[in-house]
């Protein structure tokens, strides 16, 4: 980015004593904003490093933020040698509390569990308890739940018999596994989530009224008013388009009257409003102009119709319900939902205790237990919220669109109630839902409050940065035309216009060959053969395109010398939105035409060919009866199978499991291969899973035919990796190849 702050950036490293809301687009120098807010406050006011607190959503970027503050440093003191107070701050620099939310709850938890002690519990946490990860996490929850599951079925009153038999419980218990889990987990996203539970159970114990004034009825209306609103968008938009041509009349003044019938389903505020609303739409039959039947705008136009008459006829069941038999479904409905709650609550309360048993805590446990040592019930803080809030001069937050209410209600009471809180996030690039994420508290002020430049002293305000320092201007475009397109207040809680367009804020060489483009491949997609062909297909249209963009030179910009060169390997990158399952198609398809590459090791670990061949091999020592992992393990390079003995294998037992085919074999081949997978299925039974992967290892000379393969060293190295990871997992007390196998095809899904 360019070395002098822009004014926007200016006056976001200049304002005080209010809380700003800095919403920063992508590229636009919120990291640069930041550290050069905290250098003003060092340089002009005399603070120190350490009297802020800078909260950051993950370890990396707390470490990367910290030596880009350590950089700063070092370059004001090279220009001014002789400044004592600057070479103090070298050693407050790396005492200064920069970290992740979760590591500031676990410090604070760690300094303060003696006041956590709750009268009535067995159980508390002491200062070493452990943190649970995900895995470990949800190994856990699963065994408690089968606990309180049993207990559940041998109490079963008429609201649990309702629930299980709604659920198919009894039969199937995952339904209603899978909802007590998922009730959970939302509620943690509370601040007080026992007495949400409390507080709903009373409410579905006591359910009375009229279904408009239900929580339910105002989440069904709220998503027919957003379909009914982005109808009425797309089909007064499309005939609009159509004014002044050969459209209008057969297609335009149609779209126009069925957007105008959309109109009251987009405001209805009651049930019997939209039930009217929706026999009030008009779909008058489109006339097509003589030869135009294939012309694109025909057929798009056609697409959108037909979508808007596809959402019409999926409200109409839900909607053929009047409030009154709506408001009946709810009450018969509230025996089996108290029962939710009530099992729901139970598994709260046997889940706590479990872990405070153990001594751990999840990471939803730590925000919630350093926000009862920040706040009272009442809402005031308590001793120790005014201690913690007056160690800092302000509270920073990066990618607070990602925030959720109990981390926003710890910010609100470490930061003086908001009075000296920094935020800076892009609601765009919210990561949804991901550990409760709530973008509505992002929006909520960004909606409210006022621009920095219009709000009177001391009112919390906004500020946007818009001005890109990363793209050029033609990415920039695309960009905002796809946001513009899809993005507004009633669809997305958030208007896409003038304001919040990316600005170019670099200057880049002209060239005529940089435009977005997109490029849709037509493959066949029915099968699952077919859709392996077709992340082929894509992969090598991709490394064909970056082949020609070699050999042609295509220009870009050196960012050194800031003039046109020809592009080189390094200068590509390819983003997927799931690269675990694509890596290697890509990088089959790059090195097969000689291009190099490198991939996220972290991503590229569990696709590599030896890793996933060694995660099969474990699932079948498990469970033989697989056929997926077991095929997959006989065609490895351990074993060899080629594809025309896996065919006489099946054609000899063309029924049941490929393990009986193997079973009933009296190939050489076959009985060598059984012989192995016996004798490991006998040593799995007493042995860890890094002794038995040692074994594996040991027998099936793993570490000799995978390093003798193309990239072998890296190869090896992944294999010795692989040992390492389930030697962390013995080391979390788990020690089962079940549990091992099962962690590893969760983090997987």
């Amino acid at each position: 980015m360019a070395e002098k702050l822009t004014n926007e950036q200016q006056a976001a490293v200049d304002s005080r004593e209010r809380s700003l809301l800095v919403s920063a687009a992508a590229g636009s120098g919120k990291t640069k904003v930041l550290v050069e807010r905290l250098f003003s406050y060092v340089e002009r006011e005399g603070a120190n490093l350490d009297d802020f607190l800078i909260i950051t959503y993950t370890r990396a970027a707390a470490s990367e933020l910290r030596g880009k503050i350590a950089k700063a440093l070092t370059e004001r003191m090279e220009r001014d040698p002789g400044n004592y107070y600057l070479r103090q701050q070298m050693l407050r620099v790396y005492r200064a509390d920069i970290k992740t939310v979760d590591a500031f709850c676990t410090a604070l938890l760690r300094e303060n569990t003696h006041l956590l002690a709750q009268e009535g519990e067995r159980y508390t946490l002491t200062p070493d308890f452990r943190v649970l990860d995900e895995n470990d996490a949800k190994l856990l929850r699963q065994r408690v739940l089968t606990r309180v599951l049993e207990r559940f079925y041998e109490e079963l009153d008429e609201g649990g018999a309702l629930l299980a038999d709604t659920l198919g419980a009894g039969r199937d218990d995952s339904a209603l596994e899978d909802l007590v889990l998922e009730t959970y987990e939302k509620l943690q996203s509370h601040a007080d989530p026992e007495h949400w539970l409390a507080e709903n159970r009373t409410i579905w114990e006591n359910r009375s009224g009229d279904f408009d004034e239900t929580p339910y009825a105002a989440e069904l209306l709220a998503v027919i008013r957003r379909k009914g609103f982005h109808h009425m968008e797309a089909l007064r938009q499309a005939g609009q388009s159509t004014v002044g041509g050969d459209l209008y009349k057969g297609y335009g003044e149609k779209f126009l009257r069925a957007s105008h019938s959309f109109a009251p389903l987009a405001a209805a505020q009651n049930w019997e409003a939209a039930r009217i609303s929706l026999d009030g739409l008009e779909f008058p039959r489109l006339t097509t102009p003589k030869g135009m039947a294939e012309d694109p705008e025909v057929v798009r136009l056609k697409g959108l119709w037909e979508n808007a008459k596809t959402a019409a006829k999926k409200l109409a069941p839900m909607l053929a319900v009047s409030d009154t038999e709506a408001m009946e479904d709810l009450q018969t409905m509230a025996p089996a939902m108290t029962a939710l709650l009530k099992l729901t609550a139970d598994f709260s309360d046997a889940y706590r205790t479990e872990k405070l048993r153990m001594n751990c805590a999840d990471f939803s446990d730590q925000e919630h237990l350093a926000l009862r040592l920040l706040v009272e019930r009442n809402g005031a803080p308590t001793e120790l919220g005014r201690q913690v809030a007056g160690r800092y001069r302000e509270i920073l937050v990066d990618e607070y669109q990602d925030t959720n209410e109990v981390q926003n209600r710890i910010f609100d009471a470490i930061s003086c109630k908001g009075e000296n809180l920094f935020t800076v996030g892009d609601v765009k690039q919210s990561i949804y839902r991901f550990r409760l994420a709530d973008p509505r508290i992002f929006l909520q002020h960004y909606n409210t409050w006022p621009p920095l430049a219009a709000a009177d002293e001391h009112e919390s305000a906004k500020l946007l940065l818009s001005r890109n320092f990363r793209s050029r201007k033609e990415v920039l475009e695309a960009t905002n035309f796809v946001f513009r397109n899809v993005l507004s207040r009633e669809m997305g809680e958030l208007d896409y216009g003038e304001d919040e367009m990316l600005r170019p804020g670099a200057s880049y060489a002209e060239s005529s060959v940089c435009g977005a483009e997109f490029h849709l491949l037509d493959l066949p997609t029915q099968t699952g053969e077919h859709r392996v062909r077709a992340s082929e297909a894509e992969a090598a249209f991709v490394a064909d395109y970056i082949r020609n963009m070699l050999s042609s030179k295509f220009p870009v910009q050196d960012d050194k010398t800031r003039e046109l060169r020809p592009v080189r390997e390094e200068d590509i990158v390819i983003l997927m939105r799931s690269p675990s399952t694509r890596l290697l198609d890509y990088r089959r398809a790059l090195e097969s035409r000689g291009i190099r590459c490198a991939a996220d090791a972290g991503e590229d670990f569990f696709a590599s060919m030896e890793i996933a061949v060694l995660f099969s091999f474990l699932q079948v020592i498990d469970n033989p009866r697989q056929d997926v992992p077991l095929i997959a393990v006989l065609r490895s390079p351990l074993f060899g199978f080629v594809p025309d003995e896996l065919a006489a294998l099946r054609s000899q037992q063309r029924t049941g499991d490929f393990y009986d085919a193997l079973l009933l074999s009296e190939d050489g081949h076959s009985k060598a291969f059984l012989a192995v997978l016996r004798s490991l299925r006998d040593s799995a039974a007493h042995l860890s899973v890094r002794e038995l992967l040692s074994e594996i290892y040991r027998k099936c000379n793993v570490l000799g035919i995978f390093g003798a393969m193309h990239r072998g060293a890296e190869r090896k190295e992944n294999l010795l990796a692989f040992l390492e990871l389930s030697e962390d997992f013995a080391r979390a007390g788990r020690q089962g190849l079940f549990d091992f196998v099962r962690t590893l095809r969760e983090q997987l899904a």
